[in-house]
């Protein structure tokens, strides 16, 4: 810990993780539970998995974005750089002529 003017601070991690909650309808629970008892991991860390895998397949990012029927402006478009799945924006600044 890290101390301020007397304060205890608590220091951050560099490998800080954010909390997501979500809500499953009762089959997707089901189908989850049976997949992580059948790996033998908890639910969550599937659960974690299974949204780090989508989001590192290009196939799966435009899918979504296909079914969603995504504005081109606001697009991404997946890239790989050094191995690593990035994201670019397609934000295309438009030219207001009079």
């Amino acid at each position: 810990m890290m101390e301020k003017r007397g304060e205890r601070v608590r220091a951050e991690r560099s490998d800080k993780r954010i909390r997501v909650n979500s809500s499953y309808s009762q089959s997707i629970h089901e189908k989850l539970d049976r997949l992580a008892t059948a790996c033998g991991i908890p639910k969550t860390a599937l659960q974690t998995y299974l949204v780090e895998l989508c989001l590192q397949n290009e196939n799966i990012i435009n899918y979504v974005q296909d079914q969603h029927k995504t504005q081109s402006r606001f697009r991404i478009i997946p890239s790989k750089v050094d191995g690593d799945l990035q994201f670019i924006f397609a934000e295309k600044k438009q030219s207001y002529r009079k």
